[in-house]
């Protein structure tokens, strides 16, 4: 899969990695949910977007009242940093779900589990390294 690894300075949020000049329409960030059921669930949307828990939670198939928001530990579990999480993880049992507006984005530039390196990447490839389930998370 074709890919290229930006190193920068330690991202936390959007309005950093629009400091380092990365395009906000290509920004792809990636939220990390604690299932109470089946460990993790990522959502992966457009940075200015904001997830509808309810259809995660069904996307993902679970329960709303099952997922919280991931801590900063938690994602030590995966391998991952906070300000990098990635849609790309290759741990066990993690639901990846990539709301159906990702799909247009063509190149994005999204977390490679480190929050000082940013993995762009076609959308295509993405999908088919990821294979995540498609729904409307935005809200």
């Amino acid at each position: 899969m074709p890919f290229t690894a930006v190193d920068h300075e330690p991202i936390v949020g959007p309005a950093d990695a629009e400091l380092l000049g990365f395009p906000t329409e290509r920004l792809l960030k990636t939220m990390v949910f604690r299932n109470a059921d089946r460990g993790f669930v990522l959502a992966a949307l457009p940075v200015t977007g904001r997830v509808n828990y309810g259809r995660l939670a069904r996307a993902a198939g679970t329960s709303r009242a099952k997922l919280s928001q991931a801590a900063a530990e938690d994602l030590r579990d995966l391998g991952m940093e906070p300000g990098g999480a990635s849609p790309v993880c290759a741990v066990p049992g993690v639901v990846v779900v990539f709301d159906a507006a990702v799909r247009r984005m063509g190149v994005v530039c999204c977390g490679s589990g480190r929050a000082d390196r940013t993995i762009q990447v076609d959308v295509d490839h993405l999908i088919e390294l990821v294979k995540p389930i498609f729904d409307d998370l935005s809200r």
